[in-house]
C-alpha cells in the first residue's frame, strides 16, 4: 500500500487579505506605462460584486520597466531582462536585474554577454546566436549588506546553465563532475536544502553544490516519476518546488482533446533523500515514487504560474481568501505580456487536492488582461 505524505506546517508584512495576487499589465490602467496594478487573490476569486461591501482600499501599484521580460521570481522579487535600444545605433541592450516592484529597490546582474557561449558546450563560438534567458533562480532574498550570500542560477540557450553571486560582473560556467553529464537540455531549477536542484529534459535530476569557490553539478540516482498513461494523449509539465524545506516534483497534465488544452490533473511527489549520487557507470535507481506521492499539503496552498516564475507555498493563515491543501494555478504558456484575445479560454483556477476538483477563476475584464504571474509583495502594510 502506498504511503501517503502530509507535508509539515515567514513571510511578509503585507496586510492580511492582500496577499498573494496577480500582476495587471499597464494597458489596463490610466497611468504611466511603467505602472502595474497588483490584484489581490481575494478580488480574483470573488465572483459577485457585493454592493454592501466596504469600499476597496487604494490598489497597490507596482513599477516595472515597460520592455522587461520576466525571467524569474522569488518571494516578492522579480528577475527581469530589461531591453533598451541605443539611440542612433539601434543596438538592443539587455540589462538583467533583480527588482522589488513595491519599493523600487534593485540589484544588477551580470551582463547577458558574459554568459558562457555556445563554444564551451560543443557548438562553435562563431555560430550566430541570440542569447535567450529562459529562467533565473535565486538562493535567497537579496540583502544589500550581504549581497554575496545570494547565489543566482540561470538557464539559457537551449537549457545551458551558468551561475553568479549577486554583485559579480560576469556569469560563470558550472563545473561538471564527469564528462557524461549533459551540458544543455535543462528545464527547471530550484534552491532547496542549501543547494540547487536541476531538472533535465530526459527527466534526470541533478544537484549543484557550492564548495565555496565553484558550483559543481552531479547526477542523482533517482530520475523523476514517469506518470504518462499510454491510453490517453496528454501533455505533461514538470515543476521543481521547495515546500517547507522539502523538494517536491509537481506533474501538471493536460488532455489533448481540449482546444486549448486545459489542466486535467496534478500529481505531487516528494524526493525523500538525495544522499547518494550516480557514478557514471551506474544505472539510475528505480525510486518508488508511488510510495512518495504527496496527497496533502495540509494548511498550505501551492502557487504555480508561468514556467520561468518560481512556484511557492503559503499557509492559509496568511490571507483569509486562501484555502489550504489547494493549488492555485495559471497557464504556464501564457505570454508574460498577456493576451488580448477574448476568445482564449484561460487555464487558471484552483485545484483541491482532497476532492480532486477544479474551480476555474471567473473571467472578467481584469483577468483577461492579467500577466498570470503570481507575486507576494512584501514590506508594505496596507
Amino acid at each position: 500500500m502506498a504511503e501517503c505524505y502530509n507535508l509539515p506546517q515567514d513571510c511578509n508584512n503585507l496586510a492580511i487579505q492582500q496577499l498573494p495576487g496577480l500582476i495587471l499589465p499597464p494597458g489596463s490602467l490610466k497611468s504611466s506605462s511603467k505602472t502595474h496594478q497588483f490584484l489581490p487573490l481575494k478580488q480574483i476569486i470573488n465572483k459577485d460584486d457585493n454592493q454592501d461591501s466596504p469600499a476597496p482600499r487604494k490598489p497597490l501599484m507596482l513599477t516595472i520597466p515597460l520592455a522587461a521580460k520576466y525571467c524569474g521570481s522569488y518571494r516578492g522579487w522579480l528577475i527581469l531582462e530589461d531591453r533598451n535600444e541605443e539611440a542612433f545605433t539601434n543596438k538592443i541592450n539587455k540589462d538583467m536585474l533583480v527588482l522589488d516592484p513595491v519599493s523600487g529597490e534593485k540589484f544588477e546582474l551580470p551582463d547577458v554577454s558574459t554568459l558562457p557561449p555556445y563554444g564551451t558546450v560543443g557548438v562553435p563560438s562563431w555560430y550566430p546566436r541570440s542569447c535567450s534567458i529562459e529562467k533565473v533562480v535565486l538562493s535567497c532574498c537579496p540583502n544589500p549588506s550581504e549581497a554575496n550570500s545570494c547565489l543566482v542560477l540561470a538557464i539559457y540557450n537551449y537549457g545551458q546553465i551558468a551561475y553568479c553571486k549577486l554583485g559579480n560582473r560576469e556569469w560563470r560556467s558550472i563545473g561538471f563532475e564527469h564528462s557524461s553529464i549533459d551540458h544543455e537540455g535543462y528545464l527547471d531549477a530550484v534552491y532547496c536544502r542549501d543547494r540547487f536542484y536541476v531538472l533535465h529534459v530526459t527527466k534526470k535530476l541533478f544537484v549543484c553544490n557550492f564548495d565555496g569557490s565553484d558550483l559543481c553539478i552531479n547526477e542523482l540516482k533517482n530520475s523523476v516519476p514517469s506518470t504518462r498513461n499510454s491510453s490517453f494523449k496528454t501533455f505533461e509539465h514538470l515543476y521543481l518546488v521547495e515546500a517547507q524545506g522539502e523538494l517536491l516534483i509537481v506533474v501538471r497534465r493536460k488532455d489533448d482533446g481540449d482546444q486549448p488544452a486545459l489542466t486535467s490533473q496534478f500529481l505531487l511527489y516528494k524526493l525523500d533523500s538525495d544522499s547518494y549520487y550516480r557514478d557514471k557507470h551506474e544505472k539510475v535507481n528505480d525510486y518508488d515514487w508511488d510510495k512518495h506521492q504527496v496527497r496533502s499539503l495540509g494548511d498550505y496552498a501551492l502557487f504555480l504560474g508561468p514556467t520561468q516564475m518560481q512556484p511557492f507555498t503559503l499557509p492559509e493563515s496568511e490571507a483569509s481568501s486562501l484555502k489550504g491543501n489547494c493549488i492555485y494555478y495559471t497557464d504556464q504558456s501564457v505570454n508574460a505580456k498577456g493576451c488580448k484575445n477574448k476568445q482564449i479560454r484561460y487555464d487558471a483556477g484552483v485545484y483541491n487536492l482532497e476532492t480532486a476538483c477544479f474551480e476555474q477563476f471567473p473571467s472578467t475584464s481584469s483577468t483577461q488582461k492579467m500577466h498570470m504571474i503570481w507575486i507576494t509583495p512584501h514590506g508594505i502594510v496596507l
